[in-house]
Parts: structure tokens; sequence; C-alpha cells
């Protein structure tokens, strides 16, 4: 999600390489976690961590690299190679878009695309001003194999900020998610359209304050294409993460997606009505946001992370619709409803990455936790991860 900018940070040393403008021959590995089908159930049986243990912090893009001074802005994605090595996207950067990199280790990045030596989005807005869904943001949530087998498919965040014929810089914004495609191993994208709106629609005005479908998560499992996202319906009142779903065979096309609702996949993706998921981080608190899903092959559940109130929560479900208690992994700087990104410090965006598995909708006991970091000092904030170990349930 777009922040306004501060004074400029002085610039680092650059830890991003570049690597002009081509995204390699690797084919990708299919990302389809190993879960099993989801089917939802009011009786279903909720795994609840007790352990999960993390490491010292280690900065992965430092603090005034050119051009990803807001990466990651929402989880990251990746895909790994048939060579072992492993391409991965990430949203933000001064473009607002997405930026793709190739790596060995997931801390040495080298970018896939350049402008004048620095890195450079492989997927942008449509340009500020316009009607567009992605007019002001384009910010990658997943990327996986399309049913050929060749392609990838993406569902990204969208952003538009144009209200009454005024475009704002921050806020307030419309959010949607959108389906965009490559041929390329995802050095190029081609926008395929809206899959998944809010109940209501972008209104002439709004509040200063994000709305519509935000944020989103995908997984694969069952013949389905799972996303979870949160939904913000400023009229009908509507506020928390849902879910919706699409047959694989679709390769999510418009038109082809289903939100949950009254306990069944039953609804329009585009304008549908929704039954947000029972999620409870903080008790006191309803913050909650920026979902990252994945299967964990150690739980043998899927485990997600989020941000709330106290700062970043894991929780586990067998079904995707049923969801364990958060547990509090990484505390706030400052309570996360209180932050304002110019004046205080915040961990947002996290993503849970094992090294070894084929994309990040497989988790393992062990690998990383990463996440933005913003220090307070300006509205800018960078790459940082933690080692992470599941050592109960």
């Amino acid at each position: 999600m777009r922040r306004a900018n501060s004074a400029p940070l002085v610039a680092l040393a650059l830890a991003v390489f570049v690597a002009g403008c081509t995204g390699g021959s690797n084919v990708p590995i299919s990302g389809v976690a190993a879960a099993p089908t989801p089917v939802p159930s009011p009786t279903a049986t909720v795994l609840k961590l007790s352990a999960f243990a993390l490491g010292g912090e280690q900065n992965v893009v430092p603090p005034g690299t050119a051009n990803l001074q807001f990466t990651p802005d929402i989880h990251m994605s990746f895909q790994r190679q048939s060579d072992g090595t492993y391409k991965l996207w990430a949203s933000g950067g001064g473009a607002f878009g997405t930026f793709g990199f190739t790596t060995p280790d997931f801390l040495t990045l080298t970018s896939m695309k350049s402008a004048g030596g620095k890195p450079a989005g492989v997927l942008l807005p449509a340009g500020a001003g316009t009607t567009a869904a992605d007019a002001d943001y384009a910010g990658a949530g997943s990327v996986f194999p399309a049913a050929n087998g060749t392609d990838l498919l993406m569902i990204y965040h969208a952003e538009n900020h144009l209200f009454s014929g005024t475009d704002y810089l921050v806020i307030p914004f419309y959010a949607t998610v959108v389906l965009a495609r490559s041929s390329d191993g995802g050095l190029t994208w081609t926008k395929q359209g809206v899959i998944i709106s809010g109940l209501d629609a972008q209104q002439a005005t709004q509040a200063a304050t994000g709305a519509g479908a935000l944020t989103p998560t995908a997984i694969v499992s069952g013949g389905f294409i799972y996303v979870l996202y949160r939904e913000i319906d400023l009229q009908s009142g509507i506020d928390g993460v849902a879910i919706a779903r699409a047959p694989v065979s679709s390769d999510g096309a418009p038109g082809s997606w289903k939100k949950y609702f009254g306990g069944s996949f039953s609804t329009p993706g585009l304008g549908g009505v929704t039954t947000p998921l029972n999620i409870v981080l903080d008790p006191t608190n309803k913050d909650l946001r920026q979902p990252h899903v994945s299967f964990n092959t150690y739980l043998n559940t899927f485990l997600m992370t989020m941000v709330g109130n106290g700062g970043i929560y894991v929780l586990t479900s067998p079904d995707l619709i049923n969801w364990s208690a958060g547990l509090l992994v990484l505390n706030a700087p400052v309570p996360d409803s209180t932050v304002n990104p110019p004046t205080t410090p915040f961990n947002w965006n996290p993503t849970i990455i094992s090294p070894g598995q084929a994309s990040d909708t497989a988790s393992g006991q062990t690998g990383y936790l990463y996440y933005a970091k913003g220090t307070g000092a300006n509205s800018f904030h960078y790459m940082y991860r933690r080692a992470f170990t599941i050592t109960g349930s």
C-alpha cells in the first residue's frame, strides 16, 4: 500500500545487483503444495501453535537502496527453478509496482530488470489519474504456475486513487485483486483483469482510508486456487479477512471466482457479498492485515502469518476457513493500530519462506520470517528477516 514520501535517505551501498533486462531461462518447478482438499466444516479440529522461535534480525535490502525504498509492501512470492535457484517477486519500490529478482539463497538478490543501472519493475501501475483498477499501484501477492505448467499467473493488489477528479498520493484508495500472466518466466506480464472486488463499488468520494479487496495471498489445493484477502466495504459495513476460490482449470480468469458466504463458495468474486473469517489476533483490538498463507509440511496444516495490533502473528487451519487464535511471534515496536509510518516504527508485510520448497505456498519446520521494517525516521521501509524454528504444536 502506497505511503507518502519524506526526505530521501542518504544512498548506501547497493546490495541488490542489477542483471540487465533478462529474466533467465530456467523453467519453474510447480509451486503446488502437497495440501489436502480444503473442506469447510464447523467442527474442524484446529491445531494451535505453542512454540515458534525466532532468531536475530538480519537486513536483506539495506536502507537507501535505489528504487527499493518501499520493498516489500505486501508479502512476497517465489518459485524454485530447475537449477536450485529461485525467482522472487516483491511489491513496492519507488514505482509502486512489482520487482522481480533471482537469488540462490534469498539473501543475495539480483534484479531481473534494470533501468539506468537501477532495479526496475516487471509489473507497473497503469498510470495515475486514470480509471484503471491499478492506476496507482500494482503489487504482486502470489505467483504460481498456470494450468499449462509453463506460464505463470500472478494475483496482485491493485489500487485506484482517483476520486471526483482528484488523484490522491496515499489515501483514499480503492483496491481490487487483479490477475496477470507471464510466458517468459515472470519477466514480463500481461494483465488479465479484475478477479475479486468488494461488495461496494468504488464511490465518487471516500473517507481517507482504503476500501475494496486488498492484499491477496493465494494457494492451490484440491483442484482450486484459493485467495485470502482483506475486504473493507465502507457502505455495507463489512470488514475482515475473506476467502474466494476458482477452479485450477480456469487459470483464475475473471468471472471464475466465488466468494465464501454463509458456509459455501456461492457468490460472485466481482461484487458478491462475503462472510469474513473468524480470525482473532489481539482479542482487545480488531486490527488485522497483510495475510500470507502456506501449507506447512511439518505441522501438516495450513499456516498463515499476519500483522495485528501486537505485531506479527502466526495461526493455523485445517481447511482455510477455521483458524486458530493468533500466536504473537514478533512484537510490534508500538501498537500497530497507532502506526503512522513517517513518524513511528513498524514491522509489516510478513512472508514465511522455507528454502528448498518449490514455492512460498509451502513451508517447513524451519526457514525465515521476512518482513518490511520501517524505523519511523521517514516513510520508507526495507526488507529484513529472522530465522524461525517451529519447536512445538
